[in-house]
């Protein structure tokens, strides 16, 4: 090979290794461009999440005095609570719409129940029964429930807060419990705010675990006699179980995948 020859090979090889080496810086600026997105969308997802969780529990437990039904007899409070719930349904459906939460319409308590609760808890008192028109709604996480929650106080009057995400029950279960006064029926109902998975405990293992517990106690109530080792046992392991099946739905909306870094 001549020096002509050479010198050529040697400039195309120069170019060749050259053109190569710009190549991988420009690859390199795309990832790492592409990748600086994600922790600012992360972080304001973990402010907008901790905003709601700090809403949630700020929410305060409270009560009215002497709250009362429009009505003192029973026959008059029965015959308005089906209008009343129709006014809370549509109250609800609104919510539900705006916030992407599903609603659960059960039908008016009924008319034997009812009366069982008034001479049995109530003192005889029929203007003392609020949950004759009821609802409830299922939050997907915790901004759609505390939206929910802020819509409600804006279209009825709350007149009972029972926050027992702040402060759960013994078996680790968690709601929004509240009491509002319908703006045009002026009836007293009872409006529960679950989160999903909470809720699918409620109705799912959990009611079995309290199916269970509730026939070991009715079997030692029947023989007139206090639970023995075993049965105590079986219920501690019962209630152990509710506990942690609990906490660890409610756990899952303190880590949503949405903010995971």
């Amino acid at each position: 090979m001549d020096l002509r020859s050479v010198l050529r090979t040697c400039f195309v090889l120069f170019f060749l290794t050259r053109g190569s080496a710009m190549a991988t810086p420009l690859m390199t600026d795309y990832s790492a461009q592409d990748y600086e997105v994600s922790p600012k969308h992360s972080e304001a997802s973990k402010k907008s999440f901790q905003k709601s969780l700090s809403g949630l529990y700020s929410i305060e437990s409270w009560r009215a005095a002497d709250i009362q039904q429009p009505h003192l007899n029973f026959e008059d409070l029965y015959n308005v609570a089906p209008s009343a719930q129709q006014e809370l349904a549509n109250l609800m459906n609104e919510v539900g719409m705006m916030t992407d939460t599903s609603i659960v319409m059960p039908d008016v308590k009924s008319r034997a129940r009812a009366e069982k609760k008034i001479a049995t808890e109530l003192n005889g008192d029929a203007s003392k029964i609020t949950d004759l028109a009821r609802a409830s709604l299922v939050a997907d996480d915790i901004p759609g429930l505390v939206h929910a929650f802020e819509l409600i106080s804006k279209e009825a009057t709350i007149v009972s807060v029972k926050n027992r995400f702040k402060s759960p029950t013994d078996s680790g279960y968690r709601d929004l419990k509240l009491l509002v006064k319908l703006p045009e029926s002026e009836l007293i109902a009872e409006v529960q705010l679950h989160l999903e998975a909470i809720s699918d405990v409620k109705n799912g293992e959990e009611h079995k675990i309290y199916e269970q517990i509730q026939h070991i106690e009715r079997t030692a109530l029947s023989q007139n006699r206090p639970h023995n080792e075993f049965e105590m046992a079986q219920i501690s392991k019962l209630r152990a179980t509710s506990k942690s099946l609990y906490h660890d739905a409610w756990q899952q909306y303190l880590q949503p995948a949405s903010i995971a870094v």
